[in-house]
């Protein structure tokens, strides 16, 4: 009993099914102990157990088609009973299969004679002999047995039967062969040793190599179970009828494989052995598994163990195999303890690689090299790009002096007076800060790419909130006409009578059936699903209430059963898809994620949102339905940006449940109750960010570059920046010359110079201060000056100073002269002597010719419709303004005397004072 409730105990999904077939992963049993059996290219597998029955009587078939597999369940007729551990083997060209052996609800640990069927293809048809009886004085035949080995020699038409046990104390010894013309069995040579859990290869030679398994010795008087060595191969000559003892060795390279029980072998066509999996056959409590390959060479019975690529199957014992087209060895299903499998791995064994599909791959994937040819080819593609290159260099020689030239003024640039060594010291400084700014850079760029998502919960509070779908399955209570109080059901209202119970729909078993562990009977499945207008309403009135009342019905005097409960999100319920309900509202999952739900149903392994209800009992269960915002795996992410997230709808529960009611019969027809609520009325929005982004990113680099080029300054002092930028100086050709021209045309050059750049007196360009011949008039020095300070003004507008405070002062100096003149016009006399006019300056220093810009005062008022001059009523002399868009680079004249005038030679550019400026 103990070990039946153990394996009825949770199984544990295996969702690396390594040879992808999604279609599979709802359709395949987890199943292991089956009887198997290889016709071309299809494997038949009979029986077997699971995680809720040790008894099944299913045939499945498993073909492999071109690039992936067929599955099916084939129609019996005349089915055998449910057996396990039992052997497999296909005979007549094809036509019939024997089921041997294997241990029945009937037959299991009793001393019966062999229980064999034979299946015809055909018909799909399974006969029985007249020995399968439950006799135990017919001894002309082999006993009944488990984990025996069995193999069918088309030479001879007879099937081998080696070895197995009743249990793990009565192990057989003997062999049998069985002749499928005449259906009789026959007592052969037996080795002398007990073995069960074994295999038996047949090789084309007719010999019969038995491989590992647990064999019965006598060790110092003692009988014990001991694992069978794999350097000590036994041989069966099925010609000679005699055994043989091979010692087996460990080739070159390589060693002994692990010995082995309840594994899987197979024979390749030049007689080698491939051995797979099994276990330690140990009991249950230390048991272990393998999933090893190991590869036995018969013609010098030499062990090899492959070294094998790709993803490997799990650690298994009891699986079903073959070996598909002589090059595909195909391990199915399997068990591992209370672990059952319902995956397909396949191995190339040309290859020695686990497969996941079918696809081809060529000669020049399967070489890791380079070959000649493809060697050859980089390399004169190397020297090609080496030849343009010193082409291009010896062809463009002359910018590539100016643009080596040009780098080299950028970066040495000493001050005047400054020693060599002060620059030296500025630049390796400049260049370690640098260093140090590229180091912090790239930490900062590494940690945004690296940055682990966080998830930030954002909660609005909401009058109303969605109901989630709710599947309620009743387990271990039968059916019973529909107008019978006691068939399971459930009823649904609201806390303010409105009754919702016409959004339960009855869910098809015959569809679908989930699995749960405790099988207590019958399984049968309610889900409540409502439309997306039905929601809970916080405030009373006229509305469909707070919370939702279920009730549930079935028959009161089981008290066993239980009323399975799970909770899901509208748009994320599988249910929807699997049994096929057309409303709507769609379905988010995806394919692979119903597929694996449907995994994990059959292995009743979920466990968020699932609930098991007592009969009799209360219960309580509160949710609040989330808006959870994934991010995705996109570049644009690393931004910080406008994030791109999937929305996906969840659900989080909670849930209580009373001690079961001793009264709970008496009083009320159901068997139980239970309260659906929000947890809160709320949106819920769960949003996934980034810990670290490139835009938070941006302020950590400015605050170091800031900070790096603070101490730079400090320590070398502050350089002043340029007001043209990089586009400005390392543009070429003709934008180069359209700036150049622009500045000609907009800053006009006399014989003055350029400030900063030509010195203030030619006698400042010369070196010999005792050859000046040139004595330059005062006036015209004034002038030159004059020219200088009016061009450095306007340079230093357009590139250097914002002149808005100068203007906003001219201007107020404009308002307070008009408003002297007026009071000046209130006191003054109707008629004005000539020795008056010295009260206004001379017309040379009025501003009637003063260009007019947007924040000037209008040059003229308007008093009775006469329009009158603005009086410099301060006396101070009224100057142009140049702060209109033409005056910011300006046209005007540096100088306004139009009459002759003597002047000093030009300067020339190259002048020693000149040089050394630059």
């Amino acid at each position: 009993m103990s070990t039946t409730f153990l394996l009825l105990l949770s199984l544990l999904s295996v969702t690396e099914a390594y040879f992808y077939v999604p279609s599979f992963m709802s359709n395949l049993p987890f199943q292991g102990g089956m009887a198997t059996a290889q016709k071309n290219n299809s494997l038949y597998m009979f029986g077997g157990e699971n995680a809720t029955t040790s008894y099944t009587n299913n045939l499945y078939r498993l073909e492999q088609l071109d690039n992936t597999f067929s599955w099916e369940a084939v129609n019996q007729v005349n089915t055998p009973p449910g057996t396990f551990y039992g052997q497999a083997v296909v005979t007549d060209n094809g036509s019939h299969m024997y089921l041997f052996g294997g241990m029945a609800n009937a037959t299991n640990n009793q001393m019966v004679g062999l229980q064999y069927y034979q299946f015809a293809f055909d018909t799909n048809t399974w006969t029985a002999p007249t020995t399968n009886t439950n006799s135990t004085g017919n001894f002309t035949i082999p006993l009944n047995r488990k984990l025996f080995s069995a193999n069918y020699d088309s030479s001879n038409n007879k099937v081998y039967i080696y070895g197995g046990s009743l249990n793990e104390s009565a192990i057989f010894r003997d062999l049998w062969s069985f002749d499928t013309t005449t259906q009789q069995f026959t007592q052969l040579q037996d080795p002398g040793v007990p073995r069960y859990a074994h295999t038996a290869s047949l090789l084309s030679n007719g010999q019969l190599v038995i491989i590992g398994g647990v064999a019965q010795v006598n060790q110092s008087g003692q009988i014990g179970n001991i694992l069978a060595p794999m350097d000590r191969i036994y041989v069966y000559d099925t010609k000679t009828n005699q055994w043989d003892l091979k010692e087996a060795t460990a080739a070159s390279g390589s060693g002994l494989p692990s010995t082995r029980s309840a594994h899987n072998a197979v024979v390749t066509s030049d007689d080698r052995i491939i051995v797979f999996g099994g276990d330690n056959g140990a009991n249950a409590r230390e048991k272990a598994y393998l999933n090893a390959i190991g590869i036995l060479d018969t013609k010098t019975w030499q062990w090899t163990v492959p070294a094998v690529s790709g993803i490997p199957p799990s650690r298994r014992s009891y699986a079903a195999g073959g070996l598909i087209n002589d090059k595909y060895l195909t391990i199915a299903f399997g068990s591992a303890l209370n672990t059952y499998y319902n995956d397909i791995n396949v191995l190339n064994i040309e290859s020695n690689a686990w497969l996941q599909t079918f696809e081809p791959t060529s000669d020049d994937e399967a070489n890791s090299g380079l070959s000649g040819g493809v060697i050859a080819g980089v390399t004169i593609a190397c020297v090609a790009l080496v030849a343009i290159i010193v082409f291009l260099i010896w062809r463009f020689q002359g910018y590539v002096r100016w643009l080596v030239t040009r780098i080299h003024r950028d970066i040495w640039k000493p001050r005047a007076g400054e020693p060599v060594w002060a620059e030296t010291t500025r630049i390796v400084f400049q260049i370690f800060l640098l260093f140090i700014f590229a180091v912090f850079l790239t930490f900062v760029i590494r940690q945004a790419i690296k940055s682990p998502n966080v998830t930030q919960t954002i909660e609005e509070s909401a009058a109303e909130v969605q109901v989630p779908d709710v599947r309620f399955c009743f387990d271990g209570y039968p059916s019973y006409p529909a107008t019978d109080i006691r068939t399971p059901g459930v009823t649904c209202q609201t806390d303010n009578g409105y009754s919702c119970t016409k959004f339960i729909q009855t869910l098809d078993m015959s569809v679908f059936q989930p699995t749960f562990a405790d099988n207590l009977g019958a399984v049968n499945c309610f889900l409540f699903r409502a439309p997306t207008d039905f929601v809970l309403t916080s405030t009373s009135g006229a509305n469909n209430g707070s919370r939702l009342l279920f009730t549930f019905w079935a028959d009161q005097t089981i008290d066993y059963g239980r009323v399975h409960t799970s909770v899901y999100p509208k748009t994320m319920n599988p249910n929807a898809v699997i049994y096929g309900i057309n409303d709507s509202m769609s379905t988010l999952m995806p394919e692979s994620d119903v597929l694996n739900w449907q995994v994990n149903e059959r292995n009743d392994i979920q466990a968020t949102n699932v609930f098991s209800i007592e009969p009799y009992t209360y219960s309580a269960l509160s949710y609040n339905l989330i808006n959870h915002k994934y991010l995705q795996d996109v570049g644009w992410n690393y931004v910080g940006f406008l994030p791109i997230s999937n929305s996906t709808p969840e659900v989080t529960t909670n849930f209580r449940q009373e001690a079961p009611n001793p009264n709970y019969v008496s009083t009320h027809a159901d068997i139980g109750f239970m309260a659906v609520f929000p947890e809160a009325f709320i949106t819920t929005i769960e949003r996934e960010v980034k810990m670290y982004t490139l835009v938070n990113a941006l302020g950590f680099v400015g605050g170091i570059f800031g900070l790096l080029v603070a101490i730079q300054a400090w320590l070398f002092g502050y350089r002043p920046r340029s007001p043209w930028g990089v586009v400005h100086r390392w543009s070429i050709g003709d934008m180069k010359r359209s700036l150049l021209r622009g500045l000609q045309s907009k800053f006009k050059i006399t014989e003055s110079g350029v400030p900063l750049v030509h010195p203030v007196h030619h006698r400042f360009s010369v070196t010999d201060f005792q050859n000046l011949d040139y004595d330059e008039p005062e006036t015209q020095r004034i002038n030159r000056v004059e020219e200088r300070m009016q061009m450095l003004e306007m340079l230093f507008k357009a590139y250097y100073v914002d002149d808005e405070v100068f203007r906003s002062l001219d201007d107020a100096n404009r308002n307070g002269q008009l408003g002297q003149m007026r009071n000046n016009q209130r006191s003054v006399r109707p008629t004005m002597n000539n020795n008056d006019s010295g009260r206004f300056p001379p017309p040379s220093f009025t501003n009637a010719t003063a260009p007019r810009t947007e924040k000037m005062v209008d040059d003229s008022y308007s008093t009775g419709g006469a329009s009158i001059s603005k009086p410099n009523g301060g006396g101070y002399p009224q100057f142009s303004r140049h702060d209109t868009e033409d005056s910011s680079a300006s046209h005007i004249p540096l100088t306004q005397q139009h009459h002759p005038r003597q002047h000093a030679p030009p300067y020339q550019p190259n002048t020693t004072v000149q040089m050394d400026d630059l």
